[in-house]
């Protein structure tokens, strides 16, 4: 009796099929918007303008970092509807002040948004403490509302 050789291929050829039926079912389809690609929140981060002095200047870095640096975020390179923004502002006098304006993405059919004001402010020897403080209620903020809507 002749042996056919692609009969001893034919487990190969199964298991490739096999193979790429998975691959196509594990690829994403296309269908979803770029905010609903993964669970982790999304953040635009805006510096609101020039900055007054080296130590303001060295504080923005510093707040800059810390955001970067939590794998738990993506950062996005522009404001996008479906990522949280937020806008930083160092105001200089007697106390280094360090102001935030956090908004939302956008929810719900009426595409509304919500804005969380916030600053941290201190002398000018605590200057390093106040970007982790800042990172802190910023972080604070984003964790309590995401788990809000997603208990509605």
């Amino acid at each position: 009796m002749k042996k056919v050789p692609f009969l001893r291929l034919r487990p190969v050829v199964l298991s490739l099929i096999v193979m790429t039926f998975l691959a196509a079912a594990w690829l994403p389809t296309g269908s979803f918007l770029p905010g609903e690609r993964t669970n982790k929140p999304q953040l635009f981060l805006e510096f609101a303008e020039a900055v007054p002095s080296q130590a303001a200047e060295d504080i923005l870095f510093d707040v800059q970092q810390r955001i970067e640096q939590r794998h738990e975020w993506r950062m996005v390179e522009a404001a996008e509807p479906y990522a949280w923004h937020l806008n930083v502002r160092i105001e200089e006098g007697d106390q280094l002040m360090i102001h935030g304006v956090l908004t939302t993405p956008q929810q719900g059919a009426d595409n509304s948004t919500h804005e969380q004001r916030f600053k941290i402010q201190g002398p000018y020897d605590a200057m390093g403490a106040l970007p982790e403080q800042f990172v802190k209620v910023l972080i604070d903020l984003v964790e309590n509302a995401e788990k809000h809507s997603a208990s509605l």
